[in-house]
């Protein structure tokens, strides 16, 4: 593929109108963290335009059952369970994804795979009084999903979006593949805002979701040059089986919670668009904002001024209290 263009940001306008995205159809997209959720929600979305979708998580007694719910309204949705912190299983579901394409082709890959982590601090956290007891090791799984299976998916989306199509499938098989073959391959990273500003008892979390940003950051150029699209999506927190306890405790508060709605808006957007490279989206509780994440927009520092002083007025007496209930002295 010849160079391709990074973006101007989006105005808020455009971020939040929906595409039709009939470019969607006979296409084949690979989203790991597929099994519920967003990535569902959004491999959902990508199948009703029309798409292959391969839905790829560890979780798998809902990612086949959901598969098999698709399947039966007539969607092309297969299901390919794999732990993304292994590099193999990364390979094999990719591979899988590939054979499950008429034209043994990937044009789109999401990668959703997520997990929270612990607090950093315990309220009831014991000191340690002795060089004759050894602390616990603390978990890595949120670096080992959110960053370095994060990164998996990324490389394994350059390389496998660089392998030469099938010639066998037909005009009919590949749904209009030949007057798609020439649109630019789409990588969606999905983030949080929590590597927009700052949770330090959930420092564990939102260094791993910078690592996401880390990488649209120094992938863009990288994808760009090789005629490949990377863009990032980083939403507010949205209800989801892996919120549940944390929007206990938003709504005990009065604090907004994400629009599922609004990030499906924006997942379509990037893998529809030709013309989007390199942005990164802010999914809000009201609306999707282009972050700026450039040095223009100082790094994403003008958006996020505007996103906590209007979007989320009032969060940090809310995060206070969140962190009062969870026994932590002001």
């Amino acid at each position: 593929m010849a160079p391709i263009p990074l973006s101007p940001a989006l105005s808020v306008d455009d971020a939040n109108t929906l595409l039709s995205a009939e470019n969607l159809k006979g296409r084949n997209a690979l989203i790991t963290g597929g099994a519920s959720g967003l990535g569902l929600a959004i491999g959902t979305a990508y199948a009703e335009k029309g798409a292959y979708v391969t839905l790829v998580d560890i979780n798998e007694e809902d990612g086949k059952r959901h598969a098999a719910g698709l399947q039966a309204k007539g969607l092309k949705v297969q299901f390919i369970t794999t732990d993304v912190r292994s590099w193999e299983a990364q390979v094999a579901a990719f591979k899988a994804a590939i054979k499950f394409h008429p034209r043994r082709t990937l044009d789109i890959v999401v990668g959703g795979a997520g997990t929270f982590s612990e607090m950093f601090l315990q309220p009831d956290e014991p000191a340690i009084t002795s060089l004759d007891v050894d602390p616990p090791k603390p978990p890595t799984d949120a670096w080992d999903v959110n960053a370095i299976g994060l990164a998996f998916t990324a490389k394994l989306a350059q390389l496998y979006f660089e392998m030469p199509a099938s010639a066998s499938a037909t005009e009919e098989e590949g749904e209009g593949a030949p007057s798609q073959q020439g649109q630019p391959k789409s990588l969606l990273l999905i983030a949080s805002l929590a590597a927009y500003f700052d949770i330090p008892l959930m420092a564990a979390y939102t260094s791993s979701k910078y690592g996401a940003r880390g990488l649209l950051r120094n992938l863009r150029p990288i994808f760009a040059a090789r005629g490949h699209r990377v863009n990032l999506m980083a939403p507010w927190i949205i209800p989801t089986a892996m919120t549940v306890e944390w929007m206990k405790m938003f709504r005990a508060v009065g604090a907004p919670e994400g629009n599922i709605g609004q990030a499906v808006t924006a997942a379509i957007r990037c893998a529809a668009d030709p013309g989007v490279n390199g942005r990164a989206f802010c999914i809000g509780p009201h609306r999707i904002r282009d972050l700026e994440d450039d040095p223009k927009g100082l790094n994403g520092g003008k958006v996020m001024n505007e996103f906590l002083s209007q979007d989320v007025a009032g969060w940090a007496e809310q995060e206070k209290r969140m962190l009062a209930m969870m026994g932590f002295p002001e």
